[in-house]
This record gives C-alpha cells, structure tokens and sequence, in this order.
C-alpha cells in the first residue's frame, strides 16, 4: 500500500485541489439533476443534459483521474512527475473551462463563452499530455499498464479536440456528417478511448496490489488492448462515415475486450491474498457490475429492435448515464479511499514512520460514513435509471436526491481526510 505514498510523489498541494474540486463539482451535478429533470426525459442533445454532462465528465471525474494520476504515475512508472506547474496550470483551465463550458452549453450559446471555454479545457489536456508523455518518456519501465495510460491520454487529447470541431461546426457549419453523429463520434471517443483505458490502465496495477494478489495473466490485457482500440478507431471512422455496418462491428470487437480487462480482473480477485475487502474495494466491485447494463444497451440500440422502437431516446440517455454514473462515478468514489487517505497520511506523518505507532490511512474516514455513502448511491442510480428509462419525473427526482445524500457524504469524508490533525503521541 505504500507504493502509493513512493518518494517520487509530487506534492499534496498538487494532487489534493484536484480532489476538492471534483467532489464539490459531483455534489453540484447532483442539485442539477433534482431541480432539472426533464433534462434526462428529452433527446440527449438538449442543453441542460450537454451542460449537467460536460460538468460531471470534465469537473468532475476527468478532474479527479488527473489528480489521482499525478499521484499514481510515479507508482506505474518508477519515475517523478515531469512537471508540477504544469499540473498545477492544468488544474485551473480545467476547472475553469469546465464551468464556463457548462454555462455556455445551458445557454446554447455558442459565441465568445464557448470558445474561451473550449480552448480552456484544451490546454489544459494539452499540458497534462505533455506531462503524462515526458514522465513516460523518462521511465525504462514497458509494461500493459503504462500502454494504456499513454494510449488513453492520446484518445483524451482526441477527444476534446474533437469538441471543439464540433463546437465550431455547430456555430460555423462545414461538415457533412449529422451534428449527432458527430457527438456520439465525441461521446464515446471519451468514454471508451480515454475513460475506460485510463481506468483498465490504472486499475490493473492497483486492484491487484491492493487486494495483494500474485500471478495474474497480463495476456489478457495485451488482447484487451488492441481489441478496444482497434474497435474504437472502426467505430469512429464509421460514425463519422455513418457506416452502420461498422459501428455494429465495433461494438462487437470491443465488447470482447472489455470483458478481458475484467476476466484479468476476477483472476485477480480469485488468487487474492487479503480475502476481505474494505468500502472502497467494494464500492468498486459494485461499480464493476454495473458494467452489465450499458453493455445490455448497447446491443439493444444497435439492432434496433422493433418492440423497443419507443424506448430509443430514454434508452440512449440510460445507456450514458450507466456508463458516467453507474460505472466511472462509483469508480472514482471507491478509489478515493484506497489514494487520498495515504496521500494525507504521507504529509501528516511523513518522519515519523517506524518511530511511534501511528494511526492507519483508513482511519483518516469514516468508515460509517463511506457504507452510508455507498448505500445510498446504489439506490440513487437505480433510481435514477429507472425514472431515465420510464420518463417519471418524480423518480428522477428520488434518484437525484438520494445521489446527492451520497454526494455529501463523499464531500464530508474528503474533507475529514484532508483536514486530518495528527494525533498527539
């Protein structure tokens, strides 16, 4: 566990704002949610939904991985950060682009505020790519995991650029293809290019480590890999083309993928050696079978079946939601226990290790607090979802309100763990 808390850690106040922020950003995503839920019930291309999402992916968990990254990049690959400005000057684009664009996308105002916002989130990308591939480029380590860190970090750099062409072409038209075409191009670029192989990345190397498990498969990780990516780039370019044959195709080849990153994830869960597992190993196992429904919509969207003809909308926006929500969200809480609690303990007890017996990360949260946490977000999601899927407003209301009980709990948690005073020994 102390890997985490290695020498070649960058400074808390480089990773802790990240972490700050992000939590305050899912608490205000989830007020947005109870007093807009109508945003959830029209088509996904309406502005509060392209607001209350870009808000939830860019303040919210994209701001967490790149705090949380900046921690673990040092663990993954044996070397430094790169550059803490750089992180530092990422942090506040991000955070600023991401709340001007969400402005912006509420007003439908795709003027001055969008573009400044846009270009915001852009450099910010852009300097944590630098940083990402210059840390990379230092380290003698070549190993799966760095693969998809890497390959990840070039699909984000994708992705936004490709939010900005479209942004430009929703003010400025110059391409052919559908503006929804084109944001589901954007969409799963995201989810899929960056979300998904930063967090296969990442959680090959942690998972295993802490749930302390030896001798898992890697091929199945190699196979994972270029299964996804060779997938994705088919899909986009038959999106963009709007080719469907091909973007049945790619659903078919990086579904198998996906379900390799998780075979090597069970193996590690079989031939572990800590057998009980803490709230934020099972928070994550809970966001892990979540996984099912979006992979369950997704092949009931692409072959169109005809008695679920009236349900294309709902089901569309429940697929999304699935994903952001249900998966990455629960994903991002649960390993918040397992890296921010070592980070503050490191900065609260660094000299003092060996000499005097000291309190444990854990004990940094409140445990209470995190199964109550946890509790009310499963049921918040699948409220949620429901009312998504039935176009109730009244259950998307329940569901935005028990998530933003969760929320709280989560934010009174960070802000136990951040403010930690050491005890007098």
């Amino acid at each position: 566990m102390n890997q985490i808390a290695s020498q070649n850690a960058p400074s808390p106040r480089v990773v802790i704002p990240h972490y700050v922020f992000g939590g305050l950003t899912w608490l205000a995503v989830t007020l947005l949610i109870v007093f807009n839920p109508d945003a959830f019930t029209q088509h996904f291309f309406n502005p509060e939904l392209l607001a209350i999402t870009h808000l939830l992916v860019l303040g919210w968990i994209t701001m967490v991985i790149f705090g949380a990254l900046y921690q673990l990049l040092p663990v993954i690959m044996e070397v430094k950060l790169y550059s803490e400005p750089f992180a530092i000057s990422s942090l506040i684009l991000l955070g600023l682009g991401a709340v001007l664009l969400a402005f912006a996308f509420w007003q439908f105002s795709f003027g001055a505020i969008m573009f400044v916002a846009a270009t915001f989130v852009v450099v910010a990308v852009g300097l944590f790519f630098a940083n990402v591939l210059l840390t990379a480029r230092s380290s003698t380590k070549r190993v799966i995991e760095r693969t998809f860190i890497i390959t990840s970090v070039i699909w984000l750099l994708f992705t936004v650029l490709a939010g900005l062409t479209l942004a430009i072409n929703l003010a400025h038209p110059f391409l052919k293809t559908s503006h929804i075409e084109l944001l589901k191009l954007h969409a799963h670029a995201g989810i899929v290019g960056w979300f998904i192989q930063l967090i296969i990345g990442v959680s090959s190397k942690l998972l295993p480590m802490f749930m302390v498990s030896h001798h898992v498969n890697t091929k199945k990780l190699t196979f994972a890999y270029y299964a996804i990516n060779i997938g994705l780039i088919i899909g986009v370019v038959s999106l963009f083309i709007q080719l469907k044959f091909g973007i049945v195709m790619s659903a078919v080849i990086v579904v198998p993928g996906i379900f390799s990153y998780l075979s090597f994830i069970y193996e590690a869960y079989k031939k572990r050696v800590k057998k009980q597992l803490d709230i934020g190993m099972k928070q994550s196992a809970v966001s892990f079978m979540v996984l099912v429904i979006p992979f369950f919509l997704i092949f009931s969207l692409l072959f169109n079946f005809k008695f679920l003809n009236n349900l294309t909308l709902p089901l569309s926006v429940a697929y999304g939601s699935a994903i952001v929500i249900g998966f990455i969200t629960s994903l991002v809480m649960g390993q918040t226990y397992k890296t921010l609690p070592f980070i503050v303990w490191l900065k609260v007890y660094r000299g003092r290790v060996g000499k005097v017996v000291l309190p444990l990360p854990k004990d940094l949260y409140s445990e209470k607090v995190a199964i109550a946490q946890l509790w009310l977000f499963a049921t918040g999601f699948v409220l949620l979802l429901l009312g998504i899927s039935t176009s109730l407003t009244n259950l998307l209301i329940s569901g935005g309100t028990v998530l933003f009980l969760s929320a709280a709990l989560y934010n009174f948690n960070i802000l136990k763990i951040i403010f930690h005073k050491p005890k007098k020994i």
